[in-house]
């Protein structure tokens, strides 16, 4: 549960800092969003974090029952390819959430009339901040 917290937060992180890096130099208005705070709180990405579980815990039932039924070479193998299924479905849902946010803030900038929102851990201080309009969105 916390790695995928983790990656939540790189992925909006490394989106955000692309912003920051474009907006250099610019006298524009930017915004702040709290990133951690949406993930905690947005119901979207609350979703998420379910399916991947569900997934996770239907798998983990699977290997279970798998464990009665093969030799420990085959349910090793059973267990890696299960887990790369298990990867592979959250970096799915990762790319999902990226676009969610992604659409969000782009509509909130459009409506706040700023070029740029980037994490607050990235300005100094300052910034009109987003984040409940964001976490709004995220429904």
């Amino acid at each position: 549960m916390k790695a995928i917290k983790k990656k939540f937060t790189a992925l909006v992180l490394t989106v955000l800092a692309a912003g920051v890096l474009a907006g250099c130099g610019s006298e524009d208005n930017v915004g702040v969003v709290d990133t951690v705070r949406v993930q905690k709180e947005a119901p979207l990405a609350k979703r998420y974090i379910e399916k991947r579980e569900a997934k996770r815990e239907e798998i983990q039932k699977k290997l279970e029952q798998d464990k009665l039924s093969m030799s420990e070479e085959d349910f090793r193998k059973e267990q890696q390819k299960q887990g790369q299924e298990l990867e592979i479905y959250s970096a799915g849902i990762q790319r999902q959430f990226k676009a969610d946010v992604d659409g969000k803030l782009a509509e909130i900038a459009k409506k706040k009339d700023v070029s740029i929102i980037v994490d607050q851990r990235a300005v100094p201080k300052g910034g009109i901040d987003v984040t409940d309009e964001l976490i709004a969105e995220l429904q």
